[in-house]
């Protein structure tokens, strides 16, 4: 429950965040720049970073996916050696998220494995005006 409102006072904290798809038509009405699709196999409490450069004028659509309620994952950053938490959910199967970021940097997308049997998460980034992507 702490974590959950240390994330929520991040996202307010910094003005950036993300809500449904298609919450702004006119913006989603184009499609993406890029697409990233890929199918990230992660063994039990493995995790995976993806990187996404971007800044106010761009926005990245996540969705992952998985065949049990396991992922855990987060979006972060690291200004000035710290780690600024902006949005985290637990023991999800599916998310769809829109992000947004507050200002121009790296952000990062982390994704674990929260269960005990290894699993595969379908994951799909869709990249919007000058966002890119990358693994760490």
């Amino acid at each position: 429950m702490m974590r959950r409102a240390l994330a929520a006072l991040a996202l307010a904290a910094c003005g950036g965040g993300g809500d449904a798809p298609g919450a702004d038509a006119a913006v989603d009405a184009a499609p993406p720049r890029e697409t990233v699709t890929e199918v990230q196999p992660l063994a039990a409490g493995e995790l995976v970073e993806g990187i996404m450069h971007g800044g106010a004028t761009d926005h990245a659509v996540i969705h992952l996916a998985s065949a049990t309620p396991t992922i855990d994952w987060n979006l972060h950053g690291h200004n000035n050696g710290g780690t600024q938490m902006l949005y985290e959910e637990l023991a999800k199967m599916a998310v769809d998220y829109r992000f947004v970021p507050a200002s121009n940097g790296d952000w990062y997308l982390l994704i674990r494995n929260g269960g005990t049997v290894n699993i595969d998460v379908d994951v799909r980034v869709e990249l919007y005006g000058e966002m890119t992507w990358r693994w760490q």
